[in-house]
């Protein structure tokens, strides 16, 4: 699946620094669509059995390191710091994920309708349709996440 993007034959390519943009798109079962988009500063490296993305977000009371990883069809959203999740999409799947907000840490239910690759002539990115479930309240999802080089 990773021949959507470019892989060089010698294996592993240098790490690239990117500009990475994420745009997520959330409509709750009773409420109004919010949109929450940022863009970071980042690393990209492939080799032919995954793509990694990684770059730090500040967010209030400190920062967040992001982990995007695309590998045997799974795109796994990991975040660590302030507040931290491991999400694996996986098209027509459910995976149970835990979201934690120190003191607090929450099942959400995932379910990935579909898991789009986005190859652009200067850069890659990722397009996940999915549904979760928080705390009882279901919500519908996109998110886009893109990177191009600097």
């Amino acid at each position: 699946m990773l021949s959507a993007f470019h892989i060089y034959s010698e294996g592993v390519t240098d790490v690239e620094r990117v500009t990475i943009k994420r745009v997520s798109r959330i409509t709750p079962a009773n409420g109004e669509t919010e949109i929450l988009a940022g863009e970071w500063v980042g690393a990209l490296r492939e080799t032919p059995s995954e793509l990694l993305l990684t770059f730090t977000e500040p967010v209030e009371g400190g920062k967040i390191f992001n982990r995007v990883i695309w590998r045997d069809g799974t795109l796994t959203v990991d975040r660590r710091g302030a507040s931290s999740s491991r999400i694996e999409f996986r098209a027509a799947e459910t995976t149970v994920n835990e979201l934690s907000y120190p003191p607090f840490t929450l099942k959400m239910p995932v379910s990935t309708r579909k898991i789009l690759l986005l190859p652009t002539p200067v850069g890659v990115g990722f397009r996940v349709l999915f549904s979760s479930e928080i705390d009882g309240e279901r919500r519908e999802n996109e998110l886009t996440i893109t990177a191009t080089p600097l």
